[in-house]
């Protein structure tokens, strides 16, 4: 698999890296420039062919890839070494000596292609489509979290079309709730609460204007305004709403034994309301664990185009709250049999057990571990500790934490269920032919404002610079991106091309931005840029650039760390 995710990187990297340099060779190409190279990948040269005056090659360090023209020195040659590499050349072909204008084009036009890549790709995937999940193409709420800024937000009734918002009255309702959906932000459309949620994040200490619509209980759809804050909470750096977004309850397993079999649920059913209230699968099953004992549940459930309403009486059973075990590394094949591992496990958790992210179970209650016999325990033994012996693996071969064995006491909480399994809904998301290219332009534009809004939030401060990310974010992007799944993973590629589409032109030295830079001087000046100055400068472009990889990937390296620590 891990060859595989490589392959992965490598293609998406040279896709990115091929378009790019081609942009500048076609523009070079057509103001008839003499291009000695063309390579992706930079040197040594591994392979490639001449095809008249063109070497289209291959080289052996696959990050990067350039076009040798004529007349452009990244680094300053020598006058002899300038004739023995150009000296055949007319000096009409020289870049150095083209119209101002022809050179803008052919800095311009690396970074143009970025972009234009990202809207073909956009576009594909518009007009081809693809089975997604449904929080991607959902701009419904899932579960709002407590003390949240939506959770206390005002909100004020739109009616036809006129919005009143006025702090000397009291708005009409305050908080978000699971099933509300977000119009838009600041007259911004908004299509997923994924979207929603990276403008807040880029919104710090600024009042947002978010359109917001909800069902009411008797059917009636109402609009309303609803002025927000973001919040950056305690343990996070950046701000949210604090919400999630909705997962539609289906039902994809019923116990035999419990409610939900006796009451006739059914696989495939669709929980849409609890005593009332619109739940998605989170929601629903906190509703469904702190009903208190010996009470009813009223649902409302979906079955095909029909719905049905049934009441009935949750059942007592055993939980480890927020604590969840899958199979350990090593042991998936063999099912419930496998040893339990801890995949993830609340801090607060951890605090007062001692149970650690990674955590491999050996014994339960003086039995060997099985997920089988853990599950039991789990379900039958409500209210009760189970006393866990556990195995916890070395870190980064003992260096961060050695290998040891524990044993702990893990409480198990008395909660409802009705005996149910949940799962997430996918749906085949594809935009109609008319809206194909509008819809890859507003993704393409909705990608650019992201990234300028996070360049401007990181030079006032409202963006840690240890959010940036370097080669090692982007190979875990595009590799969990195409794990997912084609649609997310060419969203993903075009992602990533409009971030090289502003990073390129970007003011700096030996970036495009930064020729681009000296060739506007130049054009206000009427006479080139002083030589020695464009030495010194593209020398402090190489040093800043340098300094830059060093610094992302020292952030890489240290969210990799991280994640390693439990």
């Amino acid at each position: 698999m891990f060859i595989v995710d490589i392959i992965i990187f490598l293609l998406v990297l040279g896709l990115l890296i091929f378009v790019h340099e081609l942009g500048h060779f076609v523009a070079a190409k057509a103001c008839g420039i003499y291009c000695k190279r063309f390579s992706l990948g930079m040197p040594p040269r591994l392979f490639g062919i001449k095809l008249g005056e063109t070497d289209y090659c291959v080289g052996a360090v696959p990050f990067g890839g350039y076009v040798k023209m004529a007349g452009q020195e990244d680094a300053p040659l020598t006058e002899e070494e300038r004739q023995k590499e150009y000296g055949h050349v007319p000096a009409g072909r020289w870049l150095s000596n083209k119209p101002i204008w022809q050179r803008f084009v052919v800095f311009a036009m690396g970074p143009l292609m970025n972009l234009v890549l990202a809207i073909v790709l956009y576009a594909i995937v518009a007009a081809t489509g693809a089975e997604v999940p449904e929080m991607q193409v959902d701009n419904r709420i899932g579960v709002v979290s407590p003390e949240s800024a939506a959770a206390q937000a005002p909100m004020y009734r739109v009616e036809g079309g006129l919005v009143k918002v006025d702090t000397n009255f009291s708005p009409e309702t305050v908080g978000w709730e699971t099933g509300d959906r977000i119009l838009s932000i600041d007259g911004n459309e908004v299509s997923n609460i994924v979207d929603a949620e990276m403008t807040a994040a880029l919104s710090k200490g600024k009042r947002l204007r978010v359109e917001i619509e909800r069902i009411e209980p008797d059917g009636r759809v109402c609009r309303y305004l609803s002025p927000v804050e973001p919040r950056v909470s305690s343990d996070e750096e950046l701000a949210r709403f604090g919400i999630e977004p909705f997962e539609t309850a289906v039902v994809t397993g019923v116990a035999e034994d419990m409610p939900a079999y006796e009451h006739g649920i059914r696989l495939g059913d669709i929980i849409t309301r609890a005593n009332g209230r619109l739940v998605d699968r989170s929601t629903f099953v906190k509703m469904v664990e702190a009903v208190p004992e010996g009470e009813t549940l009223e649902l409302g459930i979906q079955r095909g185009a029909g719905a049905i309403a049934m009441t009935l009486r949750p059942q007592t059973v055993g939980r480890f709250l927020d604590v969840r075990f899958v199979p350990s590394i090593g042991f998936e094949d063999a099912g419930m049999d496998a040893l339990p591992e801890v995949l993830a496990v609340a801090p607060e958790v951890t605090e007062e057990t001692g149970l650690q992210r990674k955590d491999v179970i050996v014994d339960i209650n003086g039995q060997p571990a099985t997920l089988a016999l853990l599950s039991e325990i789990e379900r039958t033994h409500p209210g009760e500790t189970v006393t866990l012996a556990l195995r916890r693996p070395a870190v980064l071969f003992g260096l961060l934490q050695e290998a040891t064995t524990e044993t702990v006491e893990l409480p198990i909480a008395s909660v409802r269920a009705i005996g149910v399994e949940l799962s997430s809904k996918t749906v085949f998301h594809r935009v109609p032919p008319i809206l194909v290219i509008p819809e890859a332009f507003r993704r393409a534009y909705h990608d650019f404002a992201l990234v300028m809004k996070t360049l401007a939030m990181l030079v006032t401060g409202g963006v840690s610079p240890k959010s940036l990310g370097g080669p090692v974010m982007i190979y875990q992007a595009t590799t969990r991106a195409a794990q997912a799944g084609y649609w997310l993973f060419v969203r993903m590629t075009a992602f990533i091309s409009v971030n090289l589409f502003v990073f390129n032109l970007l003011p700096l030295p030996i970036l495009d931005g930064g020729q681009i830079l000296l060739l506007s001087i130049e054009g206000v000046r009427r006479k080139p840029v002083n030589i020695k100055a464009v030495e010194r400068f593209q020398q402090i472009g190489l040093v800043l650039i340098i300094g830059l990889m060093f610094y992302v990937t020292y952030n890489d390296v240290l969210r990799w760390v991280k994640s390693l620590v439990p």
